[in-house]
């Protein structure tokens, strides 16, 4: 037994010494870097009207980084630009990419369907020396009103192994893909032009989990944008609006997280409104936020709602839920639709408000036909 403890000791102290000398893409010990905790996606605005129309164009805390970028393709990670986001680098040569795309339906790298059969040589967690890579630059400048803000960096998805640098510090590194990568980049600013510069490696060790029935394709995806956070600010929410057991009343249960950057003032509420399509206000609660040190607080908001009308497949009625913080005076805004229903398992049957129900329909790859894994919204629709 010993021997067998000794020898394990061994192979576990190989182990840990070889993952220590892995590149940063295949170790698997390594996720992120300074990226956000996981959040609902919505964005704040300045008024209650935004909330409802809910466009992030239209809001005075959004900056879309969409468009037109600068973009260094090789096929080996070796012969990449390394010093790629140094603010004195000279891009003048570079292509341009659009942002989101797939580099291999811009016209770089090979696009790859396969299913069980790894596009690289199967050696996990390493991918071999031919890993493209993707070199990424564009300047931004911020609105002036953001000052005195917190500036986040939102990735709505990446495609590979990604590091993001602004003017030539690095802010973060993610490997998640599909799912959006926040950056808190605001100790990187400065007043005037920015450089946002990102690395992508077209393989590495998550994409051992990738074995599925469908196109490897590579790049920024989704919309990337700015957005500005106030030093006290709703920061998650969740909003669950059930029925009772007669499916008769409604009932809500709202969870909402307040992150504080700096000291929270005195003062300080947070309300939460739920209101039909014809504007009258069916919930309303408003709650006082305690000083305190923690940078995250929970606010709870339950009640009832009486006789709402339900949501289901046939009627699928949604309310309007607003949640405003007001901190000094300031007032911002966010909110989702929400629909009262119940949805319950008894006796082997799905029930839906009491009855049951089938579920009928199709699996869907995110993906066009002519763009790859970058979807409108007309083509959702369409679908």
């Amino acid at each position: 037994m010993k021997y067998l403890q000794f020898f394990w000791l061994i192979f576990l102290s190989q182990s840990l010494f070889a993952q220590q000398r892995n590149n940063d893409w295949e170790n698997p010990a390594i996720l992120d870097e300074r990226k956000e905790a996981p959040r609902a996606s919505f964005m704040l605005y300045a008024n209650k009207s935004q909330v409802e129309k809910d466009e992030y164009a239209a809001s005075s805390f959004h900056q879309p980084l969409n468009g037109k970028w600068k973009f260094n393709y090789t096929d080996k990670y070796t012969n990449r630009p390394k010093n790629f986001y140094q603010t004195n680098f000279n891009d003048a040569s570079w292509s341009t990419i659009n942002v989101p795309s797939n580099w291999e339906r811009e016209g770089f790298g090979i696009p790859i369907y396969t299913n069980v059969v790894y596009p690289f040589p199967k050696n996990p967690p390493f991918v071999g020396e031919n890993n493209p890579v993707g070199s990424y630059r564009r300047n931004f400048t911020l609105p002036d009103n953001w000052a005195g803000n917190n500036v986040l960096l939102h990735f709505g998805s990446i495609t590979g192994y990604a590091v993001v640098y602004i003017n030539g510090q690095k802010a973060g590194m993610t490997k998640a893909s599909k799912s959006p990568a926040e950056f808190n980049i605001t100790p990187f600013l400065v007043k005037g032009k920015n450089l946002l510069a990102v690395e992508v490696f077209r393989w590495h060790d998550g994409s051992y989990l990738e074995d599925q029935d469908f196109w490897r394709i590579t790049g920024i995806e989704r919309d990337v944008y700015l957005t500005a956070v106030p030093q006290v600010s709703i920061w998650d929410f969740f909003i669950n609006a059930d029925l009772d057991a007669q499916y008769t009343n409604g009932i809500v249960n709202a969870a909402v997280d307040i992150r504080q950057f700096s000291k929270l003032p005195k003062g300080a509420t947070l309300s939460l409104e739920i209101a039909d399509k014809e504007g009258n206000i069916v919930f309303s609660q408003r709650k006082q936020i305690t000083t305190g040190s923690d940078t995250m607080q929970k606010i709870m908001f339950e009640g009832s709602v009486v006789r709402p009308k339900q949501w289901n497949a046939e009627t699928p009625y949604l309310y309007n839920s607003v949640i405003s913080l007001t901190v000094n005076g300031n007032t911002t805004y966010t909110g989702a639709k929400i629909g009262f229903r119940k949805v319950e398992i008894k006796n082997a049957r799905l029930l839906v408000n009491g009855m049951p129900v089938y579920v009928h329909g199709v699996n869907r790859h995110e993906h066009d036909p002519v763009k790859g894994h970058v979807v409108s919204k007309e083509l959702m629709l369409k679908d």
